[in-house]
C-alpha cells in the first residue's frame, strides 16, 4: 500500500487532505503491513505541516512497516532544508530519518551553520508528559523575548502550554509543537498536533449534543471537560480568547475526528468534512499589532 502526500503541507486544507489519505489507508490495512509513505511530490511545508507530518508518521510507524520515499522534485532541497532547520529529523521516527539519510546526502544539511536569526523559531519538539510542558514554555519565552511585546510572549507560551496539556491529558498522546515568528509579516504561526483520541472521542460522553460538530464547539466555547476536577475545561476557551484578544483577524484552525474547522471569536465554522483519523491538529496564526 502507498500513502501519497499532497504537493503542499501548508494550510489546514492541505492537512485535511493528508489526514483523509491516512484514514483511507487505515480502513484497508492490517497492523504490520508494509506501507510506502510517498513524499516525492512534496514541494512546500509549513510549521503546521511539519507538526502534522511528525505526529502522523509516529502513529503510522506504530501500526505498519513503513518505508519513506523522500521529496524528489525541483523544490526538494528547500523542503528538506527547512525540515532539518525545524529539527524534524531529531523528532521523526528513526526509520524515517534513516530513509532520508540513505536516499540523499543529509550531511550537508546537518552541518550547515544556522546564522539566520531574523525569525524567532521554536523548533519542533516531542512532548510526552506534563513535566516537559514548563521547559517548553520557558524555551518559547526565551526565543521570543525582545522580538514581540512581553504580554504577547506570555500569551503564546500559554497557548502552547494549554494545547500540550490538553493533548497529554485528554488525547492521551504525545504532541508535537513548533512556533515561528515572521517579522516582515508581523505574525506568529503556532502549530501543535497529536495522534491521540481527538476532541470528539475524549468529550462526547460528557456533554449533550445533536451532532458531533457541536462537541467541538462546546470544547472551545464552554467549560465542558472529560476530567472531573476544579478549573478543568477552560483550556481551549483560554486558547481561543488569547488568540483573538490582540487581533480579531487572527486565524485559528483545528482538524479533529473527520473535519477541519475555522474558529472565530464567537463561533466555529466547518470548512472541510472527510473521514475519521486519529488526533487533533491545531494551527494558529496570530497577527501582531
Amino acid at each position: 500500500m502507498k500513502l501519497l502526500s499532497p504537493s503542499k503541507l501548508k494550510s489546514i486544507e492541505d492537512i485535511h487532505v493528508w489526514l483523509n489519505n491516512c484514514a483511507a489507508l487505515a480502513a484497508k490495512m492490517q497492523n504490520n503491513q508494509k506501507l510506502k509513505v510517498d513524499l516525492r511530490h512534496l514541494k512546500w511545508i509549513s510549521p503546521a505541516g511539519i507538526s502534522t507530518l511528525a505526529a502522523t508518521l509516529h502513529k503510522l510507524t506504530l501500526q505498519y512497516d513503513v518505508r519513506t520515499l523522500i521529496p524528489e522534485n525541483e523544490h526538494s532541497d528547500k523542503v528538506i532544508g527547512y525540515m532539518e532547520r525545524m529539527d524534524f529529523f531529531k523528532i521523526c521516527p528513526p526509520e524515517v530519518r534513516v530513509a532520508f539519510e540513505n536516499s540523499c546526502d543529509m550531511t550537508k544539511y546537518y552541518k550547515r551553520h544556522r546564522n539566520d536569526q531574523t525569525n524567532g523559531l521554536s523548533e519542533l519538539k516531542r512532548v510526552k508528559d506534563y513535566k516537559e510542558v514548563g521547559p517548553l514554555q520557558k524555551s518559547i519565552r526565551d526565543i521570543m523575548r525582545g522580538r514581540i511585546s512581553p504580554n504577547r510572549v506570555s500569551d503564546i507560551a500559554s497557548i502552547i502550554g494549554e494545547l500540550a496539556n490538553n493533548a497529554i491529558e485528554h488525547g492521551e498522546s504525545p504532541c508535537f509543537p513548533c512556533v515561528q515568528y515572521y517579522p516582515q509579516q508581523k505574525k506568529v504561526e503556532i502549530a501543535i498536533c497529536d495522534y491521540g483520541k481527538g476532541i470528539i472521542e475524549s468529550l462526547k460522553d460528557f456533554v449533550s449534543f445533536t451532532s458531533i460538530h457541536e462537541v467541538v464547539e462546546k470544547a472551545i466555547f464552554t467549560e465542558a471537560s472529560g476530567v472531573e476536577h476544579e478549573d478543568r475545561g477552560r483550556g481551549l476557551m483560554e486558547v481561543q480568547q488569547r488568540t483573538f484578544d490582540w487581533s480579531r483577524i487572527s486565524q485559528f484552525y483545528v482538524r479533529t475526528h473527520d473535519s477541519a474547522y475555522q474558529v472565530f471569536p464567537n463561533q466555529i465554522q466547518k470548512i472541510e468534512t472527510g473521514d475519521y483519523y486519529f488526533g487533533t491538529y491545531f494551527y494558529i496564526v496570530i497577527e501582531m499589532p
